[in-house]
């Protein structure tokens, strides 16, 4: 992978989710046989559980639905149409809502904060924006187990924050929860609760994952073997394992990998899903089996440049004019 983000536990359906963001991959495992994968042929930026086995992908076309049995795809809502952005970390609330996060794809570049947070409600509603102030990375985004706390983290900022969260009115009463030292590396990427009502981040950049109590101390250090952890979750049968997806890195094989590992003295939360029974009909895009949907033509190719965030001059061009970097 080149981006792993967005691991997620389905405790009925017994399966982990994952996506690798610039390929526009989304990845099933029942831990058991091999994963399974479906390409997009765009950025994806997260995966979300749906009602009735069905996934929400945060797709740079915007928010779609996906039945992975049937293969049927069916946007859902645009996401910031006009701006240099796309939906990046994303989770569904205790309500059965979709909260989701914006990206400014040139935050490199001119560090602009342009991004919004957006709720799109279970059945049934328009795309709502739900935070009172723009943002450049959206990170960290989840839910304590009673659903009342929302974890948040504009990542360039190095600092994650608790809201007050009501499913009918959006995150209220923002206060600092942790702040990176100015002797740790990187930054805060993605995170997940746990029933104790603690915060496991991904720190990327420092290669770790860090668990933050209620009162913002860091109790316990997951020591990765590679820089750069992007994105965490709790499960597994016993909702007692920790995945961490994790970035590729030059002269790292292992970079890029998921990995795991036991927790010993808690466990996860199961994760809840966004409220849509609507079926996925004959009025939707199919992928191809064993294509998918790069190589099946329905591909628009990306827009902008996974490195820095500039947009490609040219429908056919294959390498960024501003930074080098290869068209995804």
């Amino acid at each position: 992978m080149q981006l792993g983000e967005s691991p997620i536990w389905s405790q009925e359906r017994q399966t982990l989710y994952w996506v690798d963001a610039p390929s526009g991959t989304l990845f099933s495992w029942d831990l058991k046989s091999a994963p399974t994968r479906n390409n997009f042929g765009e950025t994806l930026g997260c995966v979300a559980l749906r009602s009735n086995g069905t996934l929400l992908l945060g797709l740079e076309s915007g928010l779609h639905a996906f039945d992975p049995s049937t293969k049927k795809l069916k946007l859902l809502s645009e996401f910031e149409p006009g701006l240099n952005t796309r939906p990046n970390d994303g989770r569904v609330d205790r309500a059965g809502s979709f909260v989701i996060g914006s990206y400014n794809n040139a935050h490199r570049v001119d560090a602009a904060p342009i991004g919004g947070l957006w709720r799109l409600p279970g059945n049934g509603g328009e795309l709502e924006e739900i935070l009172d102030y723009k943002f450049r990375c959206s990170n960290c985004i989840c839910f304590s187990r009673s659903g009342t706390t929302m974890f948040f983290c504009d990542t360039p900022t190095r600092k994650i924050y608790q809201f007050d969260y009501d499913s009918r009115v959006g995150p209220s009463n923002r206060r600092l929860l942790y702040e990176l030292p100015s002797s740790m590396s990187g930054g805060p990427d993605g995170a997940q609760c746990d029933e104790d009502g603690n915060l496991w981040a991904a720190i990327s950049g420092a290669g770790q994952v860090i668990r933050i109590t209620p009162q913002g101390a860091v109790d316990l250090v997951v020591e990765l073997p590679v820089k750069a952890p992007t994105s965490v979750t709790l499960g597994g049968p016993e909702l007692d394992t920790l995945f961490v997806t994790t970035r590729a890195e030059p002269g790292r094989m292992d970079a890029g990998s998921l990995f795991a590992c036991r927790v010993c003295d808690t466990r996860g939360i199961p994760e809840p899903e966004f409220l849509d029974q609507t079926p996925l009909g004959a009025d939707c895009e199919t992928l191809a089996p064993g294509i998918g949907r790069a190589t099946a033509g329905a591909s628009r190719g990306a827009k902008f440049c996974i490195s820095c965030g500039v947009g490609f001059d040219k429908p056919a061009a294959k390498f960024c004019a501003f930074c080098g970097a290869k068209r995804g």
